[in-house]
């Protein structure tokens, strides 16, 4: 009973530490998926859709941050940055911090079907 008792807030603990590790492995990936995404969204032929891919982003605060555009010529640029730190319990501050950037050339998307009148 005793060595229970020594070993089982050291399990907790780490228990508590691997799913606080997973959440925020989930939240960076969210945050690439975001950036890919929508900056896929944002080089689409004619019709930009980084507002329908914004959507597919699962977090609000994340999606908000997300931010795609020309760049140069021919080319879009997705980038993210997340700064935050939220209180936690014993006076422990939780820190996330995510940056990413990604370029995107517009001639590998696919074109989609001629507009009409085009090629007739």
């Amino acid at each position: 009973m005793s060595e229970f008792a020594i070993v089982m807030p050291i399990l907790v603990l780490l228990l508590v530490g691997m799913i606080m590790a997973g959440m925020y492995a989930f939240r960076a990936a969210a945050a690439d998926w975001g950036v890919f995404i929508v900056g896929v969204g944002a080089g689409t032929y004619n019709t930009p859709a980084s507002e329908l891919a914004r959507e597919d982003v699962l977090w609000s605060d994340i999606r908000e941050r997300i931010d795609a555009g020309t760049s140069l010529p021919r080319q879009v640029r997705s980038t993210i940055t997340i700064e935050d730190s939220h209180p936690w319990v014993f006076g422990v501050n939780l820190i996330e911090a995510q940056r990413g950037t990604t370029n995107f050339r517009l001639w590998r998307f696919y074109p989609g079907p001629p507009p009409p009148g085009v090629n007739e």
